[in-house]
């Protein structure tokens, strides 16, 4: 059976990490601690980390002493993940693919760094929007960031994801051959109407320049609309 495009990116991370590179940064996203923050989070409350990545927010966090799960689709990167923490958090990052899993568990805080535009087809954004909106309790809010500036929209083919390419690594600018993946921007008008089609509402929206590796940054943080 056919993978599925976006499972390129699993590909991406296990090239780079037999070269015994990260793809990212290791520094946390800062805006994930202001959201907490403004939203007063406190250590015992659940949070969700969606699609974690090589887990460095999870990590910054679980390390200040926050209650965090934290989710990824790709076997390489959350085995990355328990690595650079000596396996102390293991119960805390799983292998987890969105599209595909269930998750019978609801979040009074989610973030998600990254993610929706390595999302191509409408229904896998509609599956990944609709999956912070089941998973959010009634009174929960969501931060989402997403590559873009708000204006211009872009979409790559899905046929070539798995393509080898060679890039520059983001965390040590050396270049190695990784998977090509997939990538869709869209406008706030399309951003807005997606979020809007799966129940999600906006509290706060904003363009950041502080997302670690990205020059600009379309940002929300959303609650349900019934919520």
């Amino acid at each position: 059976m056919e993978k599925a495009y976006y499972k390129a990116y699993d590909e991406r991370y296990k090239n780079v990490h037999l070269k015994n590179m990260l793809w990212t940064s290791t520094e946390p996203t800062l805006e994930v601690k202001k959201f907490l923050d403004d939203y007063h989070a406190r250590y015992d409350d659940e949070i969700l980390d969606l699609a974690c990545g090589e887990g460095r927010d999870a990590i910054y966090l679980l390390q200040n002493g926050y209650q965090v799960l934290a989710l990824d689709y790709s076997r390489n990167a959350i085995n990355k993940c328990n690595e650079l923490m000596g396996y102390r958090y293991k119960n805390y990052f799983k292998q987890f693919d969105l599209i595909e899993d269930e998750l019978n568990k609801k979040f009074k805080y989610i973030y998600s760094i990254a993610v929706l535009h390595m999302f191509v087809t409408q229904d896998h954004r509609d599956k990944y929007l609709k999956f912070i909106y089941e998973h959010l309790t009634a009174d929960g809010v969501a931060f989402i960031t997403v590559l873009g500036d708000g204006e211009k929209e872009y979409s790559s083919g899905i046929s070539d994801a798995f393509l080898e390419i060679e890039r520059v690594v983001m965390n040590n600018n050396q270049k190695v051959n990784v998977a090509t993946t997939s990538c869709r921007m869209v406008n706030w008008k399309n951003l807005k109407e997606e979020l809007n089609d799966n129940g999600l509402e906006i509290l706060k929206q904003w363009i950041s320049r502080e997302i670690p590796e990205f020059s600009s940054s379309m940002c929300v943080v959303v609650r349900r609309k019934n919520g």
